[in-house]
């Protein structure tokens, strides 16, 4: 019980520069509910259940403009694809003993910023651990579309847009040091920038992907080129098993 106590604080420290990075966001993306015309309740019932910004702020967009519940249902699976090849990752560092209800609770706290904080954990991640990770940045995001539902008279929306750039700018914090330990990580990186400014940056290709998929082809594109890179590093450098290292 004291160790996974300790797991859990750990994780909770780690992950508080997460949930201050994610305060920013939420805060824009309540002020932003607030002046579109959602009632408080939807939009904070939505950080609750949610825990995507891009996701949320998707379905927000198609709401007003009032898209079907199955298109908004399938824009957010498309979007958040990204996501299975996150969690089929992190499914090789987690501890055995893991439980199923506590996969469930990962599985809901696995962002971008979350995975990347605690794959650079050596060893196998225990589940007290990431979800004491996860804590504070899930509260955290609830509370900034509280306050920014709150606050809609008081920020301009100038000011909201450019204090949700901290998120990108944690995330890179988060991987920079990754980079910096393992070429599989540089590659992936390397390669999942490369191809997105071929398929988005290059006119006539983003052209023919936007024919072809049509709205959602950005979101293609992300998902196609994650798996892409994922895959081509796994086979490259594959996770050897602690049995045959032994």
């Amino acid at each position: 019980m004291g160790k996974n106590k300790s797991l859990f604080t750990q994780g909770l420290k780690e992950g508080f520069p997460i949930g201050m990075g994610y305060l920013p966001l939420a805060f824009s993306l309540g002020v932003n509910a607030a002046t579109d015309g959602f009632k408080f309740f939807t939009s904070v019932a939505m950080s609750l259940l949610s825990f995507t910004g891009v996701g949320q702020m998707n379905a927000m967009a198609l709401m007003l403009e009032n898209a079907t519940y199955f298109s908004i249902f399938i824009s957010l699976i498309v979007i958040n694809l990204r996501n299975i090849v996150l969690s089929l990752s992190l499914t090789q560092r987690l501890e055995e003993n893991v439980s199923l209800w506590q996969r469930l609770i990962i599985a809901m706290g696995n962002t971008d910023e979350i995975f990347a904080l605690t794959i650079r954990r050596e060893g196998k991640i225990p589940a007290d651990y990431f979800i004491g990770v996860m804590t504070f940045p899930y509260f955290a995001w609830a509370f900034g579309t509280v306050v920014g539902n709150f606050a809609t008279t008081l920020v301009p929306k100038d000011i909201c847009i450019v204090m949700s750039m901290a998120l990108y700018a944690m995330l890179i914090a988060a991987v920079v040091p990754a980079v910096k330990k393992s070429r599989s990580v540089l590659f992936v990186a390397v390669l999942s920038g490369v191809l997105s400014f071929v398929m988005q940056g290059v006119k006539p290709i983003n052209a023919a992907l936007v024919g072809l998929m049509g709205k959602s082809a950005s979101s293609w594109i992300l998902v196609a080129g994650s798996v892409f890179t994922a895959a081509t590093a796994a086979y490259i450098w594959p996770v050897k098993d602690i049995k045959e290292e032994n």
